[in-house]
């Protein structure tokens, strides 16, 4: 576990959360909205930092075969797929009086599948939060496909890489303003990809002996002010840029570079970050993450059939305080044990081989 990149999972958790519950009104506060609404480059955030943990985790036991793709496969699913369908069953109830239409039932079908984010739809999506997991799980069938491409044909890998990248930059003009705009640039799974693919080349740039010297040769606590200023600067600037820019290739420099510098977990912020209360914080941000719209509705609707007329703030901190008490409640009874089950169930047959 490299703590303090565990421990920052949760504060790019809290940013979404704060996305979806904006405390100040765009007319009046038109910067302080920003700041809330620009949570969103906390998905961002998690792609890159999912390239990058699997490559670190994976990559050369995948060169090195020790590891199989069914294994890996399985590995994944038990991660985020039992408490996917949880969340989406709770949605289900709570939308228990959604007419039983046929986008109803199509998205209910993807949504199980984990495939959602390949179309785009105005329906109900039930749990809206997971069509990032259905863009990971994407990212996660590619990825033993991309380790070997990579370590075999590095320089066409790369070519392909900024290609793409550079394809994807010319269409954002074009895209601008259209009605599929942010499905396409923030959702749709082949895009997104290429935030997933970033990561892994930032891990591998972090094994090159140039970069660890260069680590060696600076302050480390200055290094990690000088990442932090600097994804601060972008995300208070973006108030500046077209949004259409900013769904994900705006952030993928100050994203990037902040993974790698906290990677080497070398200076006194990184020390901070591995406390064991901050680094629990990350390990239940998945389930904040997937949790926090829920815990939202339900908190509204409490105080509303109890006829309690609170602030949004307040409403902001009970959301964030319960939200972090049912994530800890599913980290240790449904996660956890989830998990266990589905790698004891389904890697039996394979156990002897990895």
């Amino acid at each position: 576990m490299i703590k303090p990149l565990t421990s920052l999972r949760f504060v790019f958790a809290f940013m979404v959360f704060m996305s979806h519950y904006i405390l100040f009104d765009k007319e009046t506060n038109p910067f302080l909205h920003h700041i809330f609404y620009e949570g969103y480059v906390g998905v961002s955030f998690f792609f890159v930092l999912s390239g990058f943990i699997l490559a670190y985790v994976y990559q050369q036991s995948f060169q090195e075969n020790k590891v199989s793709k069914r294994f890996f496969y399985v590995a994944r699913l038990a991660r985020i797929y039992p408490l996917h369908i949880l969340t989406m069953l709770i949605w289900v109830y709570m939308r228990k009086d959604h007419p039983l239409n046929e986008p109803y039932i199509t998205n209910f079908i993807s949504n199980i599948f984990l495939v959602q984010s390949f179309y785009p739809t105005e329906e109900i999506r039930f749990n809206a939060a997971s069509w990032s997991l259905s863009t990971e799980m994407f990212f996660y069938l590619l990825f033993p496909f991309l380790i070997a491409w990579f370590t075999t044909m590095k320089h066409r890998f790369l070519v392909v890489f900024t290609a793409i990248s550079v394809l994807v930059l010319l269409l954002c003009p074009i895209l601008s303003g259209s009605k599929n705009e942010e499905w396409f640039l923030y959702s749709f799974p082949p895009v997104r990809l290429l935030d997933f693919i970033l990561g892994i080349l930032f891990y591998n740039i972090c094994q090159t002996n140039k970069v660890k010297n260069l680590v060696k040769s600076i302050s480390p606590t200055l290094l990690e002010l000088l990442v932090i200023a600097l994804f601060l600067v972008f995300y208070t600037s973006a108030y500046f840029i077209p949004q259409v820019y900013r769904h994900s290739l705006w952030y993928w420099i100050p994203v990037g570079l902040f993974i790698s510098v906290f990677y080497f977990q070398a200076g006194k912020i990184s020390k901070f970050l591995s406390n064991d209360t901050f680094v629990w914080l990350g390990e239940i941000s998945f389930a904040f993450y997937l949790f926090h719209e829920i815990v939202i509705w339900y908190t509204d609707r409490a105080l509303f059939l109890l006829g309690i007329d609170v602030d949004r703030p307040i409403i902001f901190m009970l959301g964030v305080t319960f939200t972090i008490i049912v994530s800890g409640f599913s980290l240790k009874y449904v996660e956890k044990p989830a998990n266990r089950w589905v790698k004891q169930r389904f890697n039996k047959p394979i156990a002897s081989t990895v």
